[in-house]
């Protein structure tokens, strides 16, 4: 049958052209170094001219393989934690130019599909040959079901001794001591820790406070409240402490947003920062240099931690051997303490 000139450009019309088989055509396409270089390059030339398109569909149908990474954020609407978080839209950039270095396209899974359904909705319907996961929540039951069934699943979290699926994550610990210890050098003797320990990460951001306040004999004063991964939060946790006259002069927060609503909370009521308070954020999220004071805060290299993510779901989706790797913190000091 002849082709119509409406119909698209096979890998058998260019191997006629060229005079080779479809074989030696598919590998010239894909620089197989089986073709000699010349064979290569003319027939690369004569895909360019007969504007031949890679038919995506049917190659990933051939190798069994999508080419799509999901994105899932595991966290509950009560939590504050969005794909418009800044520290997300970070998180998601850099995961996103890994995987097109990797020739790989980005899937963000729906929050409606929920912990129980991700291997049906995504693995097991060939929407992604693996799942990228921001957050173990506050039950990492789905995240071990996953690693049992054999998919690719790698772990934005904290490092959990009995967890079996792949964990990349920062030293949450290090920054809570690294922040407290600040806190304490500024002269702060009353400290107030904002964020939900119901989760891992935040628990050991917790736990490095906490141990840094008894290394100095400050424990005492401690003041815990649980609030979301939101301005708001902090925003109307400060205020509610300081309608109940609740007295502390050092704020270290969760993450970056609950830091600048305590910020805002305080300067309604007459406090200055750091005058009166000092405030330590965590997560160095973009705007935390120009917030108003500039914002003291734990960075977490979010753009190795993305590259790490990508890299070691790549090797499982190769079925290649992968660990969990947890990334340095760093204490960055700026105007709000």
């Amino acid at each position: 049958m002849s082709r119509k000139p409406s119909d698209p450009v096979s890998i058998a019309d260019i191997a006629r052209r060229a005079g080779v088989s479809e074989s030696t055509v598919s590998r010239a396409l894909n620089n197989n170094p089986a073709v000699n270089i010349k064979t290569r390059e003319r027939v690369q030339a004569l895909a360019r001219e007969m504007n031949y398109k890679v038919n995506t569909g049917a190659r990933n149908l051939r190798l069994q393989k999508t080419h799509t990474i999901a994105l899932v954020i595991n966290a509950e609407s009560v939590d504050g934690q969005t794909f418009s978080d800044p520290f997300m839209m970070d998180m998601i950039g850099a995961i996103a130019d890994e995987l097109n270095e990797h020739h790989y396209s980005l899937l963000f899974s729906s929050s409606a599909v929920g912990p129980e359904d991700w291997h049906a909705h995504l693995l097991g319907a060939r929407r992604a040959d693996g799942v990228i996961v921001i957050g173990q929540g506050r039950d990492d039951t789905p995240l071990r079901q996953l690693q049992r069934a054999g998919d690719a699943v790698v772990v934005w979290g904290a490092r959990e001794p009995q967890a079996n699926y792949c964990i990349v994550g920062s030293d949450n610990y290090m920054g809570g001591q690294l922040a407290t210890r600040h806190l304490i050098n500024c002269g702060r003797s009353r400290m107030l820790f904002l964020g939900d320990i119901a989760h891992s990460e935040i628990e050991g951001r917790f736990r490095g406070y906490y141990d840094a306040l008894s290394e100095a004999g400050l424990s005492a004063n401690e003041h815990h409240v649980k609030a979301a991964f939101s301005i708001e939060s902090g925003y109307q946790h400060v205020l509610e402490l300081m309608d109940e006259k609740v007295v502390f002069d050092g704020v270290f927060a969760a993450s970056d947003n609950i830091a600048m609503g305590a910020i805002k909370a305080l300067q309604e009521r007459g406090m200055r920062v750091p005058e009166d308070v000092s405030v330590v954020g965590f997560d160095d999220i973009p705007v935390a240099p120009y917030f108003n004071p500039p914002l003291s805060t734990v960075r977490q290299d979010v753009h190795r931690g993305g590259r790490l993510l990508v890299q070691k779901v790549m090797a499982l989706v190769k079925g290649q051997p992968v660990t969990s790797e947890v990334l340095k913190t760093e204490l960055v000091v700026r105007s709000s303490s």
